[in-house]
């Protein structure tokens, strides 16, 4: 394996999944924690870096995590067009880090059901809509190597959460459709 490929593997990992009490900040350092990653998961060696997964491209790994609260809340879009007091909108948008509640009232998901996740999303706690949009992304991706790229992000504690939400009428094609239109707000509140 490639040393700069080492590297990779390190920089995106968050530091929670490496043998290592602080995050790896020099060059030694980040090939030791890289090696030990793949001493403990020999699969990734196989894809590397070629199989991050399509939708995170260069996103930091604070907006990766928006990216699966955004996922989460427009899953949950129909029950948060229910939410209309001014204080619970403030509380909204500080607990959940996402754009205005508004934004996401009006999106067309809120036309259609929520999705079923299999157990209670808590819409005002940061953790539980990472853990759920976490997921959906899961379930958007195919391949266990993608699926291991996809939690090495996140804290493993988010990845363990994940595990509750079982998603059981979303098909994969829906998941991504849901991945595609958070993108999109993504997009939309990092230019405004």
């Amino acid at each position: 394996m490639k040393y700069p490929t080492l590297l990779a593997i390190a920089d995106w990992t968050h530091p929670s999944w490496l043998a290592r009490a602080t995050p790896a900040r020099n060059e030694r350092a980040r090939a030791q924690a890289a090696a030990d990653l793949l001493a403990r998961y020999p699969q990734l060696a196989q894809a590397c870096a070629a199989h991050q997964p399509w939708f995170a491209g260069a996103l930091a790994r604070p907006a990766y995590a928006r990216l699966m609260r955004l996922c989460a809340a427009l899953g949950s879009a129909r029950a948060l067009r229910l939410v209309v007091c001014a204080e619970a909108r403030e509380r909204f948008s500080q607990t959940s880090g996402l754009l205005p509640l508004t934004a996401l009232q009006c999106h067309p998901r809120g036309e259609h059901d929520d999705v079923q996740f299999g157990a209670p999303v808590d819409l005002f706690n940061r953790p539980s809509l990472t853990a759920a949009g976490l997921a959906v992304a899961l379930r958007a991706t195919s391949g266990f190597v993608q699926r291991q790229w996809v939690q090495l992000r996140l804290p493993r504690e988010c990845a363990e959460s994940a595990a509750r939400y079982r998603l059981p009428n979303v098909a994969p094609h829906e998941a991504l459709g849901l991945l595609g239109d958070a993108l999109q707000l993504l997009r939309v509140g990092r230019s405004s």
